[in-house]
């Protein structure tokens, strides 16, 4: 008897093609694809919405008035800004709720616009 070398090992037969991953997944829902969220980015979602809202309501933000002083809007928004962190510290569901009612529809919006470029 002659010897060939060393075992080569066996290859395996090819899968079916319907055996592989993508076939075994079905194609997720629209608003499953837009509205999916982590529980990180849930939480950076509720951060910015907090972000937002601290602001809309530190500086007393009213769409009706559309006056501007230049020169006491810097005083203004440093004596807001102090006042509203320690308001902020007390209750912060106040500004959570104010920014997710303005962050959220824009997430919402920025989501369907890029669905069809996601998975």
């Amino acid at each position: 008897m002659t010897d060939t070398g060393p075992d080569v090992p066996e290859t395996p037969a090819p899968l079916p093609a319907e055996a592989g991953p993508a076939a075994a997944d079905p194609p997720r829902p629209w608003y499953i694809r837009a509205f999916r969220l982590t529980l990180g980015q849930a939480l950076r979602l509720l951060g910015i919405s907090t972000l937002a809202g601290f602001f809309i309501l530190a500086f007393d933000f009213s769409p009706a008035g559309a006056t501007f002083d230049a020169g006491g809007a810097v005083t203004a928004i440093i004596h807001r800004a102090l006042t509203a962190l320690g308001w902020a510290l007390e209750s912060f569901w106040k500004p959570a709720l104010a920014g997710l009612i303005v962050v959220v529809p824009i997430w919402a919006i920025w989501r369907l616009a890029t669905l069809p470029f996601r998975k």
